[in-house]
Parts: structure tokens; C-alpha cells; sequence
């Protein structure tokens, strides 16, 4: 389940308001990764560690993932206890930290 959006835009595309962050097709890809994983309780064989193929830090943080979306295009996230937390949108790669 999400916990935790780390920007509001990213937020708007979960609860499906307006947002110019991504073109429509993107949105309704990234709507649809969004909702499963807000429905999950565990790792899935989809996600991406960090820094892995491209997608995300790869400062070797256990529990930080990417589910890579289209291009460049990923969405970041940290797995707690169950739970992702910081859950953003981000072209070209997640960040560290």
C-alpha cells in the first residue's frame, strides 16, 4: 500500500486530477502501475532494485525500487514494512537518497 507521495504531482496522477507531468498515454501507464502497487504487500518480480538497467541510485540501498514506465521514465519508491513510501514520478533515473 502507499503510504507516502514525495511529490504532489505524482499524487494527482493516483487520485486522477489534472497534472501536466506526463503526456496522457504516460499517465494511464503510470495510473495503472500506481494502483498495483498500492495493492501490494510484497516485493513483485516487476519491480526494479535501485540502480539496476539504468532505473534508479545505485548507492546500494536495500528496499529502494523503480518501476520502469516508458523512455526514461520511472516510478521511484521505498519499501517499508510492507508499505512504499516517497512514491514519485521521475524522468531520467531516480535519485539518490
Amino acid at each position: 500500500m502507499i503510504r507516502s507521495f514525495k511529490s504532489r504531482e505524482t499524487e494527482k496522477i493516483f487520485s486522477r486530477q489534472k497534472t501536466n507531468l506526463l503526456p496522457d498515454e504516460l499517465g494511464r501507464i503510470a495510473l495503472r502501475e500506481l494502483r498495483l502497487l498500492d495493492q501490494s504487500f510484497m516485493a513483485r518480480d516487476m519491480w526494479v532494485p535501485a540502480g539496476h538497467n539504468g532505473h534508479g541510485a545505485a548507492n546500494g540501498r536495500s528496499g529502494r525500487y523503480a518501476i520502469p514506465l516508458r523512455d526514461r521514465w520511472s516510478i521511484c519508491f521505498e519499501w517499508r514494512d510492507g508499505h512504499a513510501y516517497d512514491v514519485d514520478i521521475v524522468d531520467g533515473g531516480c535519485p539518490h537518497g
